[in-house]
C-alpha cells in the first residue's frame, strides 16, 4: 500500500486528546490508513507510558497492511524525533507521527521511515 497522504481532522483531535490525557506521560499507538488517508488509531495491549519514552509491544501487531507507522506524544513542546524515536520508525511502516505539548493542531509533525519530514493533508 502506498504511503498515506493525508489525515482524518477528527483523528489529528483525537491523537493531541489522548496525548493530553497521558500528560507527563507519553502516549503511543499505532496508525492505520484507507487508501491514502490516515483513519483509526490501534492501541496495542501492554503499552507502557513513561515520562520520557513509550513501549509498543510490536510483537502484538496484528497482520494487517492497512497499519502504516505509529504515532507518540512528547511532554515537551519539540516534535523532532529522537535516535529511540529514529530507531523505531525504521523497524514498520511509511509514516510517523509526533504530538508534542501542548497537543494541538500546530504542535504535531509528520515523517516518513528515515526520519525525513513529510507533510499530511488534514481532512475535515
Amino acid at each position: 500500500m502506498p504511503p498515506p497522504t493525508a489525515i482524518r481532522g477528527e483523528l489529528l483531535d483525537l491523537i493531541c486528546e489522548c496525548s493530553r490525557d497521558q500528560h507527563p506521560y507519553e502516549f503511543a499507538a499505532v496508525l492505520r490508513q484507507e487508501g491514502n488517508i490516515i483513519t483509526e488509531l490501534l492501541p496495542l495491549p501492554g503499552g507502557v507510558a513513561g515520562d520520557e519514552h513509550a513501549i509498543l509491544p510490536l510483537h502484538m501487531l496484528p497482520v494487517d497492511w492497512s497499519i502504516c507507522g505509529v504515532v507518540h506524544s512528547h511532554p515537551i513542546p519539540d516534535n523532532r524525533w529522537s535516535d529511540a524515536d529514529l530507531h523505531l520508525f525504521q523497524k514498520f511502516g511509511t509514516t510517523h507521527i509526533i504530538s508534542a505539548y501542548p497537543y494541538d493542531r500546530r504542535s504535531w509533525a509528520s515523517y516518513n521511515f528515515r526520519g525525513e519530514p513529510i507533510k499530511l493533508e488534514i481532512i475535515d
